[in-house]
């Protein structure tokens, strides 16, 4: 940003005072402008495929290790709320969900 006066040639004048014009002598009756709130990075909802394993029971908690990341933290703790997961043969797949600071399961495919 510039500390010193800014500079206007007459040709800009003109464009910016019609542009005020246009705007004041608009229809009232419009809508302002709305602007979408964006949300801290910490408060977006966001989805992730995980991987778990054992058997998963409703409202219970357990440790998933997302899937295609290497760099820690690699893991979350999510919650169970809707459906009993039996335990996958090695580990299973899970899709998650994160609402505020908590993930939640949202399906899981055992193999």
């Amino acid at each position: 940003m510039a500390n010193g006066p800014t500079f206007f040639d007459a040709q800009s004048a003109v464009r910016i005072a019609n542009a005020v014009r246009k705007v004041e002598i608009g229809d009232r009756s419009e809508k302002p402008l709305e602007f979408d709130v964006v949300l801290p990075q910490q408060q977006r909802k966001t989805f992730r495929v995980a991987t778990f394993t054992g058997a998963w029971s409703i409202n219970s908690t357990k440790t998933v290790t997302f899937k295609y990341q290497t760099a820690t933290p690699n893991t979350a703790n999510a919650l169970n709320l809707f459906a009993a997961v039996p335990a996958p043969s090695g580990s299973g797949d899970c899709a998650i969900a994160r609402e505020g600071t908590a993930w939640f399961l949202i399906a899981a495919v055992c193999s």
